[in-house]
């Protein structure tokens, strides 16, 4: 399936994966919707109607509907299960519910070639409920068995039907390299099919290429294979996904050694062009081999993965996302990102074109790291999006695992409660001090309207403590609310107020401006903490000290503890003029907006037994007067 240098690791190392969960970005969860009856699956089709028919290693096919176990649909005969052949992938004709095929591609104990062969099905065809679903092999019809299967690797591939009705099929290289760059050996390409007009019941006997050309492919003017290969140049593009929009088609290609590529084909309705993607010339933008004659030109990956460090070694081609208006659709700021994922590192990321290139989308708040959107998803063989907009994958139990599995479905939590900051936020107090206003936030309901006994959960960053405990239950107009006192620490203060399965939180931001005093022999230093919104931040001080007995001072800002005009009081520092511009550190009192002193040779013994006073008061350019807290420093 995907590399054979890693065979005898993964088999010395196959992980239990069953007890790991995956990490994704918060607001969405993962749902494991089949544990058990699975044969190791290997891709999957969602049905018009809703139902999945899934792709198991050995042949097996089944159908589910939403519930329960899967079922059995039939098993595709004459499967080798070799190392990483097997049922490859499975596509569901567009008249499925009037015509009951389904397509499959398989390596066969028959010969050496690849199979794309065509079943009927019967039963049930467009009830989503029913697993009454079933193929008989005699309806087999053979459709393509051009492609060489003389390794036991390199096999590709993904049948998807594109918005244009046609079968694409991606094909590894056979492991023999130059041939990719051969649009006659079906080898390292991408194959585009008509495979409406071909007739019912079954036949053993393959059509021709020309039967199968949509008559616009690049090299339809061709009289064999080449009629039907629209890209070439690809390693073993395992999983591609085709984007239903533009019907531009996101293929993962497996590197050899060194990286993993992301490819994009550009579907021009116009005019399809020959893509060549340059394997084996190239492995994503390195060079790497050499075939006859000359190196072609090549289209560069729109991502290219380095395995160094990464633990990436087998990419997968995962959708690129579109919102359809399905209840776990995960809204505008996702739509048209791709997202991609490695078999081995279990790390699923996410692209975004910003109208020019392809680049890393900007984080989430709960996503694991900043490269990567989603973990642990380990083994994860095949992922595509749904018609409710989740995203599905299956999952094996270990790597390169040949039983059981796991089918799943990644969707955003749906609508949910929220949080919203009323009021209270942008205070300053000295520290140790209250805050004098509450802070209020405003439980919202799914959509958006104010929730009457919401739960209000309050947390706090920073040097303070709140008035509440959790949770606190909103009023009747969804109101709630809590006090906050700043401790000794000053700084800045975060206030989050959120509910319990909420998306969306309310953010309060508070400071505490702080004065510190910190003697060492002949030396002292004082710092004031301090913030503005003025620009520039030009914030003047003064700053006073007061030896025993100073008496409080009332003031408009608050009570000052340094009396200035107590006699053992000592203004240190002056940035107003009031007090003759003193400066004993020598280094002014204007801050930006923050500001420390440094006394040197302070006199031994000065203050020694002493509890001094010291306090700053400063004029904010757009608050105007404020004060420090009273740090006493016991000498």
């Amino acid at each position: 399936m995907l590399r054979s240098v890693l065979l005898c690791t993964a088999a010395a190392t196959t992980l239990a994966l069953s007890a790991k969960s995956q990490n994704v970005p918060t607001g969405f969860v993962i749902d494991t919707l089949i544990s058990s009856g699975l044969q190791a699956g290997h891709d999957f089709c969602f049905l018009a109607d809703g139902r999945v028919l899934i792709a198991n290693r050995g042949g097996l096919v089944q159908v589910w509907a939403g519930t329960g176990a899967p079922v059995s649909v039939g098993t595709v005969p004459n499967v080798e299960t070799s190392s990483e052949q097997g049922l490859l992938s499975i596509a569901a004709d567009p008249a499925f519910a009037t015509n009951g095929y389904i397509y499959v591609w398989n390596s066969s104990t028959l010969d050496t070639l690849m199979h794309l062969d065509r079943y009927t099905c019967t039963g049930d065809l467009s009830n989503p409920s029913s697993t009454t679903l079933t193929f008989n092999t005699a309806t087999r019809r053979v459709v393509l068995t051009s492609t060489p299967d003389s390794a036991f690797n390199h096999n590709g591939g993904s049948l998807r039907f594109g918005p244009d009705g046609m079968l694409y099929l991606s094909i590894g290289d056979d492991a023999q390299g130059c041939p990719a760059q051969s649009t006659t050996s079906s080898l390292g390409c991408i194959m585009r099919m008509n495979v409406s007009t071909l007739p019912a019941g079954g036949s053993t006997t393959a059509p021709g290429p020309t039967a199968l050309d949509p008559g616009n492919n690049p090299l339809s003017s061709n009289t064999d294979v080449s009629q039907l290969v629209i890209a070439n140049g690809l390693r073993n593009p395992f999983r591609m996904e085709i984007y239903q929009v533009t019907g531009n088609l996101y293929i993962g290609d497996v590197g050899q050694n060194a990286v993993e590529e992301y490819d994009e084909y550009v579907f021009n309705a116009g005019g399809l062009t020959l893509v060549n993607y340059g394997w084996p010339w190239r492995e994503g933008n390195s060079a790497y081999s050499t075939c006859s004659g000359s190196q072609p030109a090549s289209t560069n990956p729109i991502i290219a993965i380095s395995q160094a460090g990464s633990g990436w070694a087998s990419v997968m081609g995962g959708p690129r996302y579109r919102n359809q208006g399905g209840v776990y659709d995960f809204g505008a700021s996702y739509e048209g990102d791709a997202f991609y994922l490695d078999y081995f590192a279990g790390h699923v990321r996410r692209l975004h074109h910003n109208g020019t290139a392809w680049v890393a989308a900007a984080t989430v708040p709960g996503q694991p790291d900043a490269t990567n959107w989603g973990t642990n998803f380990t083994a994860c063989c095949s992922m595509r999006q749904g018609p409710d907009g989740a995203l599905y994958f299956l999952q094996h139990t270990g790597t390169y695992a040949t039983s059981g599995g796991y089918f799943k479905r990644l969707r955003l939590l749906g609508p949910v409660n929220s949080v919203a900051a009323v009021s209270g936020g942008g205070q300053v107090v000295p520290a140790n001090e209250p805050f004098p206003t509450p802070l209020v936030a405003r439980v919202l309901d799914p959509n958006g309207q104010p929730l009457p006994g919401g739960s209000v959960n309050f947390a706090v960053t920073g040097g303070a403590t709140l008035s509440t405990t959790n949770p606190v239950i909103a009023d009747g107009q969804g109101l709630a609310q809590t006090t906050v006192t700043a401790t000794n620490t000053g700084g800045a203060i975060t206030v989050t107020a959120s509910t319990p399965g909420g998306v969306s939180n309310g953010t309060f931001s508070l400071f505490a401006r702080k004065l510190t005093v910190t003697p060492a022999g002949t030396l002292m230093v004082v710092s004031a903490l301090n913030t503005t919104t003025a620009v520039p931040a030009q914030v003047p001080f003064v700053v006073m000290m007061s030896f025993p007995g100073s008496p409080i001072l009332p003031s408009i800002v608050g009570p000052i503890c340094t009396d200035p005009g107590y006699a053992l009081t000592l203004v240190i520092e002056d940035g107003t003029g009031a007090f003759g511009g003193i400066s004993f550190s020598g280094s002014g009192a204007i801050g930006t907006p923050s500001k420390t002193w440094l006394y040197q040779n302070v006199p031994t013994g000065l203050f020694t037994g002493m509890l001094m006073r010291f306090q700053a008061v400063g004029y904010d350019p757009v608050t105007g007067w404020f004060r420090t807290n009273c740090e006493q420093k016991q000498f």
